[in-house]
């Protein structure tokens, strides 16, 4: 995705029937991205975030969430952090 620099941010995005899945993984430095989900289709999705959790190396903060492709998602990375997004539009009977 745009914004990846070898050896400071990876961003993908990859789709499976009506599901998304977004992966960040950030370098050595701490830093916070904007992804727009325009490459989601159309209809709402239900998503299910998980953070690294600030503060706590070995634990992850889980978020439920609605999106839509007009969205813009902003992630606030730490160094060597990730982030895993799932999209999905066939649980609100989307498709």
């Amino acid at each position: 995705m745009p914004g990846s620099e070898i050896g400071e941010l990876a961003a993908y995005a990859r789709r499976r029937d009506n599901t998304w899945f977004l992966a960040v993984m950030c370098g050595p430095q701490a830093r916070t991205i904007r992804v727009p989900l325009s490459f989601l289709g159309d209809g709402q999705y239900k998503a299910v975030l998980v953070r690294d959790k600030a503060g706590d190396d070995a634990a992850v903060e889980i978020e439920h969430v609605t999106h839509q492709r007009s969205d813009t998602l902003t992630i606030e990375l730490r160094a060597g952090g990730v982030f895993r997004g799932r999209n999905d539009a066939a649980k609100l009977g989307y498709t």
